[in-house]
């Protein structure tokens, strides 16, 4: 059996929806796979204990523990522009943010939920804005409007908030501000599969990775076949949906590659991570075309 982590997020629902949809070319039956669902701290923490054999999980994983993982080519999950669902959410104008600080401080919540997410923040915060050094604090997904000040909210969440915005609240969609700090994609995750898998779940891993492949280009070639299939809440209109995974991309080309090691490297400057490792690609007999 091969365990496979799955986002519990809208992000990816393309890529499984296609497995799930005849867009993977499998011969073995589905119940050799068993998937998992969680958000990525959790399928990040699943991964560490040996618990998943492979999930599209977070690249910031992948950059603190790369000796434990290699990568799927040719899949990841970024932005080049708006992501739409990775935000900080401000009580006030950001632009007052230094003068918060300066007065009596100011709290921020990162959410537990994404361990990229929080460090793009911080890299952004410092780098980019340039803002003096808030407190930060943790906050449970979902529950930061409660705290009543700036907090970082990811995922379907985050969405919903795009899609109606609290009234006085302002959002920073922080693909965006990467892409205009650094002009480059951001890599929120990559397909990880952990060190030392049994032969048959090797075996099964390369169809799985064949499958994902196939569904990136069916997804690209007729996405409002995905869209018709999602049962969508009540929130979320189809225009809504289909604009939002057109923000998302699932390629890991040179752009996004460029990007991932960016990352780590300010990353490495904040003392978030040790070191940059580079980038190990998994090699996988039946290959992806």
């Amino acid at each position: 059996m091969l365990r496979i982590g799955r986002i519990d997020y809208l992000n990816v629902w393309p890529l499984f929806d296609g497995m799930e949809f005849g867009g993977a070319p499998m011969d073995d039956p589905m119940d050799a796979l068993r998937v998992i669902a969680g958000h990525p701290s959790r399928l990040n923490a699943l991964l560490f204990r040996g618990e998943l054999d492979l999930a599209p999980s977070s690249s910031f994983e992948y950059l603190l523990h790369a000796g434990r993982y290699s990568l799927l080519s040719d899949l990841s999950i970024s932005s080049d522009g708006p992501v739409q669902s990775v935000l900080l959410v401000c009580p006030f104008p950001p632009e007052e943010v230094p003068r918060r600080i300066a007065g009596d401080g100011l709290r921020v919540g990162l959410t537990s939920a994404s361990a990229s997410s929080a460090a793009l923040l911080r890299i952004l915060w410092r780098f980019y804005w340039q803002w003096p050094e808030p407190e930060w604090s943790s906050v449970e997904p979902g529950q930061g409007v409660q705290s009543e000040g700036p907090f970082l909210e990811i995922g379907d969440t985050a969405l919903r908030l795009t899609c109606a915005p609290p009234p006085g609240w302002h959002l920073v969609d922080l693909g965006l501000a990467w892409k205009e700090f650094t002009g480059l994609p951001f890599v929120f995750g990559v397909w990880m599969v952990r060190e030392g898998l049994d032969p048959r779940a090797e075996t099964m891993l390369g169809k799985v990775a064949q499958s994902l492949a196939a569904a990136r280009r069916a997804f690209a070639k007729n996405p409002d076949a995905v869209i018709q299939r999602y049962d969508r809440p009540e929130w979320l209109s189809a225009h809504t949906l289909a604009d939002y995974w057109q923000c998302i991309r699932y390629g890991f080309g040179p752009r996004e590659q460029a990007g991932l090691v960016l990352f780590g490297a300010y990353a490495r400057q904040l003392e978030l991570l040790p070191s940059v490792p580079g980038l190990r690609w998994k090699t996988i007999a039946a290959g992806i075309d």
